[in-house]
């Protein structure tokens, strides 16, 4: 009996000790939680950055599931096969790719895992041809179901519904502003879709398959968001004083498919807003570039804030969430020292 009850206060001395153990690491845990949040929602010194409608190809974010990953095609072995349900499909040659319906697009690419604020975003003209009529040409009957799968030549896929992929800003990109696709950015061909983020757009395009399979993609297996419309954001860019004791405020701003309406920056911590100017054309899928002149009324550090509201009236999320699994929401706060 003396035994069994030496081994009872044992095992209740172990199990209290491993009780404590759990609290102070759920502790530690949550408190490191809270500290990640609050280091990543909170404002940072103004990047200053030049604002540019257009990013250079050699400046625009790349990421990749193989970083060391390099076509090994020309514009001679390449061919983009297209295959449909009921055994239907065709190929396509870069020469008779170049031979279609020729379009100049600007577009937006935004990384699903940006943090609001963030670099991993650019923007472009590129050069394509619509998917749309090479998609019709193997899908017969009912559509009702079907998705499309791309493939790329590094292993990647991703899959959307049919009715994207069918959009009128569905597009075959190659070339982008003004040159051959460079091969970080997908040569010889990548895919360019509406309101979604880059992760589901790949690159170096070498397949697309069109099925009735509940398919998912490569980054979806991963715990990522399954279809991934874009969260618009503002971002702030730079502010510049000027001779007369102002500041020149620059930034983006990006709806996804809708056209940016009004893009608004706050001195208060968003007491009160005002309105900035657009520098750039609105287009839909494309960001645009705005400036704010401003006037501090007080010396130190200033937090400024931005915002935007979309073409159907729409604003932006204004509660911070993660990007992890369905891409980052909140304001951009730049600190300025005036």
């Amino acid at each position: 009996m003396a035994l069994f009850e030496s081994i009872n206060k044992m095992n209740e001395s172990r199990k209290q000790t491993g009780r404590r153990r759990f609290m102070f690491g759920a502790v530690g845990l949550v408190g490191s939680y809270f500290g990640f949040r609050w280091w990543r929602d909170k404002p940072r010194p103004v990047p200053q950055i030049e604002t540019k409608y257009i990013t250079p190809n050699d400046d625009f974010y790349t990421i990749s599931i193989d970083t060391g990953f390099v076509p090994a095609v020309t514009k001679d072995t390449w061919k983009l096969k297209i295959d449909g349900p009921g055994g239907r499909g065709y190929s396509l040659s870069y020469d008779e790719l170049l031979k279609l319906d020729r379009r100049r697009v600007f577009k937006t690419f935004l990384c699903v895992g940006n943090e609001v604020g963030g670099p991993a975003m650019g923007n472009a003209e590129w050069t394509v041809t619509p998917l749309a009529p090479l998609i019709s040409r193997v899908v017969e009957g009912e559509k009702n179901g079907l998705r499309v799968v791309f493939h790329a030549l590094d292993g990647f896929y991703s899959s959307v519904p049919l009715d994207v992929a069918m959009a009128g800003q569905s597009f075959i990109a190659y070339e982008m502003n003004g040159e051959t696709l460079p091969r970080s950015h997908g040569y010889p061909a990548r895919v360019l879709l509406p309101n979604i983020y880059g992760m589901k757009q790949p690159r170096w395009l070498s397949r697309i398959e069109i099925t009735s399979r509940s398919e998912s993609g490569y980054w979806e297996k991963r715990g990522w968001c399954g279809e991934c419309n874009v969260r618009m954001t503002a971002r702030i860019d730079s502010a510049v004083s000027q001779k007369d004791g102002s500041w020149m405020v620059t930034g983006i701003a990006y709806c996804g498919d809708k056209p940016p309406a009004r893009v608004e920056i706050s001195d208060d911590q968003g007491i009160s807003w005002s309105e900035a100017t657009f520098t750039s054309e609105r287009q839909p899928n494309a960001w645009a570039t705005w400036q704010f002149p401003w006037k501090a009324e007080k010396k130190g550090e200033i937090i400024l804030t931005a915002r935007v509201v979309d073409s159907a009236g729409n604003r932006q999320i204004e509660s911070y969430t993660g990007n992890f699994p369905s891409g980052a929401t909140g304001l951009h706060r730049v600190i300025v020292r005036v």
